[in-house]
């Protein structure tokens, strides 16, 4: 796989999905953290992006689960505002980045052919 999204929003998921298969990626979606850490730790991926407030299991929470097995992946949190803690956490490098919504497919894009070609 190339692509893991995990988001609670239905539409996310899809116009996610939808954008980067037009783009001949393969994509996984998870609607809450659990089954997202759940797919992490079953297959491969060279790309996230992880919803920051999710019900259950937040995204800073799948985050860090993420990085207990993996330093590198790129990962990117999908935020409806940029909180001290991301910034906190994006200065540790420890986040590739943050997808402010709402977002354009241009910006998906960019992400995608910077991390993937």
């Amino acid at each position: 796989m190339d692509v893991l999204i995990i988001d609670d929003e239905k539409n996310i998921r899809q116009l996610l999905k939808e954008i980067l298969e037009l783009n001949h990626f393969k994509i996984d979606t998870a609607k809450n953290g659990r089954d997202g850490i759940e797919l992490f730790n079953k297959n491969s991926y060279k790309l996230i992006f992880i919803d920051k407030r999710m019900p259950g299991i937040s995204g800073e929470e799948v985050f860090t689960e993420i990085r207990k097995t993996d330093k590198i992946i790129p990962v990117y949190i999908i935020s409806a505002f940029q909180s001290s803690t991301e910034i906190e956490i994006l200065n540790k490098g420890n986040i590739t980045g943050v997808l402010m919504k709402p977002f354009t497919i241009q910006e998906v894009m960019k992400i995608v052919r910077k991390h993937l070609g």
